[in-house]
């Protein structure tokens, strides 16, 4: 007889395998683990929690240790700075005479490196921070756990996942992954999985938050007076991650944390609210708990070396840590025991929780490491090459003004490299040599008058200079090894010559300098090893990509900040240099002019790019109808709902990322107006998506009108105190007249369904909301915020301000409610009874810049070498938000159909990925990131008249469009 097996069948049988093995496996373990502990007397139970320190950095192995180690059967050891070998065979000689198998463990954040001589040092975790491609830190974990485990170590006390929040922590500072919670806690994830996997035990410190203190538990204890919402939504969220991913151990520091106990001076390590209460039990944490030191003046100042041990067993620590006296530790818990101050079943879980590790880790077998071959073993090629990948990754170029970077020899412009900090030739000015530069300086800190004034004066010889601050440390007490002299010499270059500053050093460094805003080119490169400097001049010279991103906040650079595109301005090349077919861009002149003859638009400004370069820029027809003035490409233009997205979105962009608004809250936090309306369950995203049930328009001016023309009372000829405000000429509102503008708004229904209905009434909320936030008006905040910075001249708020008339082209003639032809004054009614400034409309500028904003946003947010917004938040703004509520829409900008059709909103070919927006006057912008196409469409299609639909009836702006795709392709 035939039998045969179906897959899902071979399947079961493979599952029901495994999980016996597991249960096999536990049963084992279970086994062990028991056997093991009923074999202890109490004293020996005690002593498995206590690890003992090895020694003292580079100092001869304690012999006290040993003797713990026989006497009361301790858990463990604790190593510090040494050698392998030593230190493998120190090792086996305790783990020999240990009754119970010990458990070796180590502080090794960075690698062995950071203990031991002569093997892998990694980055430093806020260098890692800056690396983009963060899955080389799992492999780095991996790595890092392969020679802990060929070590024999079995527990590294890593990773950090302090969010450093505060820039002067003495501490944390450079061992912290950044001041994001979230960051830190995906990459501590991804540290701790590498780790693990290699069965050595991850260990997540220092709990409940080490990031935002000012002293060093070192040496004093630290008291953290955040409220308990700040500590829940930052120092907590990393733990939180890293214990719904398994991390297998966590650390506890010692710190006053008065939100979470109210005891004065108590050490976390000693406060059962933190540890068993907050730990434990809220958190729901199962693994190890480890104390930090108990020989650290943070928790020893307060409390004798004879009663920390047990405070900390009490509070709920399972691993005491290299307390000051042994003996009085293990008495004082046993006696707790006897007493039965402590029930035996705490000691028993405690206990066996570690003897539940040492069977996991391997501990139980006692292997003996193996000391032949192990320097070799510890230097694995692969290993350098990772932490040489993970350095240079890190190197991060955080502004490059007008395109410096990449550096190139120019024998017009002579070159000045100044290092700061070393005496001797370093690999900085090897990897820089190709920019020939004509003088080379090394300086040493702290320099004296006579040496800087000299170098000032040489430096006025050279038309750029070269700043490299080397020979730095990781110490904020310490400003990082930055001495006064240093800054104030950098500082006075800038105010001089163009200065491009590589900071070799902590990002917090920056925070020093005075003249940030005159320096063209600052980079971040962190640590100086002679990777870091390679890897730094191969960026400024142009030989490397820069990869890397801030992973704080300072000195005005938000965290995320990193130019990785090096051409992030706009450049005028021919269709030609592109391999664009130009017999199809004759087709798009012909489509211009043919609106131009049917009367669709007076004249019309476009312009294309791809990848940054303007292939075709041309203006057709003119101003007007008559036929008086030419378009020209500085000519401005009303750019109507173009300013949803080119004012007043990438102005919420910015808000969000720097956390200033929420988009998963309601707006009603931060407008406070909305509070007892029907506004105020409005969400952001449905609002951005026009999907909040809001009216399309209001025709706020139709309540003006008289038969006579506009309201006598509302406006006036001539502006006065009382009418203050421009509305179009000789035409000034009341004052005070936008709050009955805001209370009509508010006061409108909302509509049944919350279905797609584009609607401008979000718009006029935002610009209030905006101008709350940021104690600045919108038109303002968007020229420092962005135009300014990305060196824009013709976009702006009330143009007549800046312009002459002859350059701004006309919109209507309105015969309803302005009685006149527009010109400078925004077409817009409800905009203009604001004075020319609102969220949806009022913004003027010409093609140019339209499409320079469009670049910025497919450049990741970098324009002229100024990281202006995040890639992150950039994708999250242009990606659809609620396709399956048929709402194509992304927040704030439009997307394409999400099924197309003819004679709509966008053409064709453009990808899902693309966005843009229209505008009423007749404008269009559109950017693909799959091609890297950029297009924009400007015109007056409302003059004279707005009831002219013929540039949509005929499809002029999308038809275009689709023309530039095709000529790409060809």
């Amino acid at each position: 007889m035939k039998i045969s097996f179906t897959l899902p069948f071979i399947l079961l049988l493979l599952t029901v395998s495994l999980n016996a093995q597991q249960i096999n496996s536990a049963q084992q373990m279970n086994q062990w683990v028991d056997s093991v502990y009923n074999s202890l007397t109490l004293e020996q139970k005690v002593g498995q929690l206590i690890f003992v320190r090895a020694n003292y950095p580079f100092q001869p192995y304690l012999k006290t240790a040993g003797k713990y180690i026989k006497k009361y059967n301790l858990g463990g050891v604790c190593f510090f700075g040494g050698e392998p070998e030593a230190q493998a065979k120190q090792f086996n000689e305790w783990n020999k005479k240990a009754k119970t198998p010990l458990m070796s463990t180590i502080d090794a954040e960075w690698g062995l490196g950071m203990r031991l001589k002569s093997t892998i040092k990694y980055p430093l975790q806020m260098t890692l921070g800056a690396v983009s491609n963060d899955t080389l830190i799992y492999k780095m974990g991996r790595q890092i756990g392969e020679q802990c485990r060929r070590m024999g170590i079995h527990i590294n006390f890593a990773p950090v996942v302090d969010v450093n929040s505060n820039p002067l922590n003495p501490v944390i500072g450079m061992r912290s992954f950044g001041s994001s919670p979230k960051d830190v806690g995906k990459r501590g994830s991804l540290y701790m999985h590498g780790l693990q996997d290699e069965n050595i035990v991850a260990c997540a410190k220092h709990f409940p938050g080490h990031g935002d203190t000012w002293q060093d538990s070192h040496k004093t204890l630290p008291v953290v007076n955040a409220p308990i919402d700040k500590i829940e939504r930052e120092g907590l969220v990393p733990f939180k991650k890293l214990i719904d991913q398994g991390v297998q151990s966590i650390m506890v520091a010692h710190l006053s944390v008065t939100a979470l106990d109210t005891i004065a001076n108590h050490p976390a390590t000693l406060s059962y609210p933190i540890v068993t209460g907050l730990l434990k039990k809220k958190m729901g944490f199962k693994g190890m708990i480890i104390t930090d030191g108990l020989d650290m003046k943070g928790v020893t100042n307060n409390y004798g070396n004879d009663s920390v041990s047990y405070l900390s067993f009490v509070a709920g620590n399972d691993l005491l840590l290299i307390p000051d006296d042994v003996p009085s530790a293990i008495k004082t818990i046993a006696d707790g025991v006897r007493s039965g101050r402590i029930a035996e079943s705490r000691l028993e879980e405690s206990c066996k929780k570690i003897l539940r590790y040492k069977y996991k880790t391997g501990a139980w077998k006692r292997t003996k490491i193996n000391t032949s071959g192990l320097a070799s073993d510890l230097h694995k090629p692969e290993y350098k090459r990772l932490s040489d990948k993970l350095f240079s990754e890190a190197i991060t170029l955080v502004k490059n003004k007008g395109d410096m970077v990449p550096l190139n020899y120019d024998p017009e412009k002579k070159a000045m490299l100044l290092v700061i900090g070393k005496t001797g030739v370093t690999p900085f000015e090897k990897s820089v040599s190709t920019i020939k530069p004509d003088k080379t300086i090394h300086l040493s800190h702290g320099a004296n008058s006579k040496d800087i004034n000299w170098v000032i004066k040489q430096a006025g010889k050279y038309d750029r200079v070269v700043v490299a601050l080397l020979n730095t440390n990781i110490l904020a007490g310490k400003h990082f090894g930055i001495s006064t002299e240093d800054v104030k010499l950098i500082d006075t270059l800038a105010a001089i010559r163009p200065v491009i500053l590589d900071l070799f050093a902590s990002p917090y460094a920056l925070a020093y300098f005075n003249n940030l805003g005159k320096i063209p080119v600052i980079q971040v490169s962190y640590q100086d090893k002679t990777i870091c400097q390679e890897a730094s001049g191969n960026v400024l010279t142009g030989k490397r990509k820069p990869t890397g991103r801030l992973p704080v906040s300072i000195a005005g650079f938000y965290r995320g900040t990193g130019i990785t595109n090096l051409h992030t301005t706009m450049d005028f090349v021919t269709p030609e240099q592109l391999g664009i077919n130009t017999d199809l861009l004759k087709k798009i002149d012909s489509t211009a002019l043919n609106g131009i003859e049917i009367g669709a638009f007076p004249g019309c400004q476009i312009v294309a790019a791809k990848d940054g370069h303007i292939f075709y820029d041309k203006t057709f027809g003119y101003q007007t109808y008559d036929k008086k003035s030419a378009v020209q490409k500085d000519d401005v233009y009303d750019l109507a709902s173009l300013t949803k997205i080119l004012a007043t979105t990438i102005s919420l962009m910015k808000l969000e990322e720097n956390g200033r608004i929420n988009l998963n809250k309601k707006m009603v936090a931060y407008l406070p107006l909305l509070r007892g309306t029907n506004k105020e369950d409005l969400q952001f995203r449905d609002v951005l998506t026009h999907q909040a049930r809001l009216t399309g328009w209001i025709p706020y001016y139709d309540s003006t009108l008289r038969d006579y023309g506009p309201d006598t009372t509302i406006f006036h000829p001539v502006i006065s105190e009382q009418y203050p405000t421009r509305v179009a000429d000789h035409m000034y509102i009341k004052k005070n007249y936008s709050y009955e503008i805001y209370r009509e708004l508010l006061e409108s229904p909302l509509m049944d369904e919350a279905v797609y209905h584009y609607s401008d009434l979000g718009f006029y909320l935002f610009r209030t909301m905006i101008e709350d936030i940021t104690n600045c008006p919108l038109e303002k905040y968007v020229q420092e915020t962005f135009y300014k910075p990305m060196g824009l001249a013709h976009l702006t708020y009330l143009p007549r301000e800046k312009f002459p008339l002859s350059k701004i082209a006309p919109t209507e003639d309105d015969t309803v409610f302005r009685k006149q032809v527009l010109r400078g004054d925004v077409h817009d009614q409800g905009a203009a009874m604001l004075g020319g400034v609102s969220g949806h409309a009022g913004l003027f500028g010409n093609a140019e810049d339209v499409a320079s904003v469009m670049q910025m946003l497919l450049n990741g947010g970098v324009f002229n070498g100024v990281q202006l917004l995040q890639p992150e938040t950039i994708k999250m703004f242009t990606s659809y938000q609620f396709p399956e509520n048929d709402n194509r829409r992304g927040l704030g900008f439009d997307k394409p159909l999400l099924k197309y059709e003819d004679h709509r909103t966008n053409c064709k070919s453009t990808s899902p990925e693309s966005f843009g927006h229209s505008g009423f006057t007749g404008t269009y912008t559109w950017a693909d990131p799959e091609n890297g196409l950029v297009y924009v469409f400007i015109s007056n299609r409302v003059y004279p008249d707005m009831h002219n639909s013929k540039i949509s009836d005929l499809d002029f702006r999308t038809n275009i469009h689709q023309l530039f795709y095709d000529a790409l392709k060809k």
